[in-house]
């Protein structure tokens, strides 16, 4: 290990910690909202108008689409409380190589470097998945 991969990697543990933080204050946030959330077909009345039901069955579709997503992120929070846990954490999955701070800080469950996750969010758009 060089001089240089030393200096590197010693503000990463601490910097780690934070992240940490960060990510069980999120999982706390989203197991809460989702908790807390009544889906809106549990509020409202049965509608009789067919305008009220298209509106009462939209409702239903966002509130559904919200809980997915909620469930989406705090896997993604999960799983890198995890890879901290087996010691993956700040190692790009798909190239190993180490992912930037700057980068967690931001995203904070990224399991690819910025140019990896790039590579697969192109190949995505080629694909026609966008």
């Amino acid at each position: 290990m060089s001089v240089a991969q030393v200096v590197r990697s010693r503000p990463r543990p601490q910097a780690f910690t934070s992240i940490r933080r960060q990510l069980l204050r999120t999982r706390r946030m989203l197991l809460l909202q989702m908790a807390s959330r009544t889906p809106s077909h549990m509020v409202q009345e049965t509608p009789t108008d067919i305008l009220d039901l298209a509106s009462c069955e939209r409702l239903c579709v966002l509130d559904d689409l919200i809980q997915q997503r909620a469930y989406i992120q705090l896997r993604q929070v999960e799983r890198a409380l995890n890879h901290m846990l087996d010691s993956s954490y700040g190692t790009c999955h798909r190239c190993r190589t180490d992912i930037p701070l700057p980068r967690f800080r931001a995203q904070p469950d990224a399991i690819l470097c910025v140019a990896c996750q790039g590579e697969c969010e192109q190949r995505t758009l080629l694909q026609g998945g966008a």
